[in-house]
């Protein structure tokens, strides 16, 4: 006997597909409590260039790797993970907005569900890591990134003056972020790709409290042989010439993502 089960129109399905889906509802993903530390850096623009792809242009060659523990997620039931993520600024070029934002080379996350909807729906590069929770000894924070007991990012931060409440206010002002991604699944069977665009992933941040500081990363590189599947993105990152330190900021707030804004980008 045949199978019965049959996709609906206008509905949407997460792999398992033949378990049923919903109908499309405009999501908007709420996180009410997050701590997150971004360090960011200047770094050679031709190496940076080499992993932005041609549909984008970058405004300036600095990268961004920010930590962000998330806490009473709404769609986790109020659950929590953490995540680190890698970023480049940039200017979607594939058509005539001029939307400007910021490109997820990486994002990696310690818990598989946030990975799968972020990464299949949004096109977020979204893989996985241990990272540790975010500690500190008096103004010293500090967090790791490790895969099977191997270390490879190190993440510090040296807490300083608080951000003025005027100046948060400023901050939030603008409080949407676009997040660029690329969604690609290969072909089965052969090369070429059944599936490869560039996506926006539109996000709100409303900022609670703020610090400056100094920050600094460590990268150690993995052997193919301790890191069979990240160990060239590890080493591609880990190569990119640290010039400078240009900005390290410590931030208390909440977020929405807007998951039903998000889009394929022409």
């Amino acid at each position: 006997m045949r199978g019965k089960f049959k996709f609906q129109d206008d509905f949407i399905y997460k792999m398992p597909a033949h378990f049923g889906g919903s109908p499309f509802y405009p999501i908007r993903a709420v996180y009410g409590d997050m701590l997150g530390v971004s360090v960011q850096y200047e770094t050679d623009q031709k190496a940076l260039l080499q992993y932005i792809p041609e549909d984008f242009e970058l405004r300036e060659p600095i990268v961004s790797v920010q930590y962000t523990n998330c806490r009473d997620v709404v769609w986790m039931a109020g659950g929590e993970y953490r995540l680190i993520q890698v970023s480049a600024p940039v200017t979607y070029m594939g058509n005539s907005e001029g939307l400007s934002g910021d490109y997820a080379l990486v994002v990696w996350e310690n818990k598989t569900c946030p990975i799968i909807g972020g990464r299949e729906e949004d096109g977020v590069p979204k893989i996985f890591a241990d990272i540790a929770n975010e500690r500190r000894v008096e103004n010293h924070w500090f967090t790791n990134a490790s895969y099977e007991s191997c270390t490879f990012l190190k993440i510090d931060f040296n807490q300083q003056d608080e951000v003025s409440s005027k100046d948060i206010e400023k901050l939030n002002e603008n409080p949407k972020v676009n997040l660029f991604g690329w969604r690609y699944l290969p072909n089965l069977g052969k090369g070429g790709a059944t599936l490869s665009h560039a996506t926006l992933y539109p996000q709100e941040m409303n900022i609670k409290q703020a610090w400056f500081g100094e920050g600094s990363l460590q990268w150690t590189t993995l052997t193919p042989e301790q890191h069979p599947l990240q160990s060239h993105i590890i080493k591609a990152l880990a190569d990119l010439p640290i010039v400078k330190y240009t900005n390290a900021m410590m931030l208390k707030c909440s977020a929405s993502l807007n998951v039903g804004d998000s889009k394929i980008l022409p």
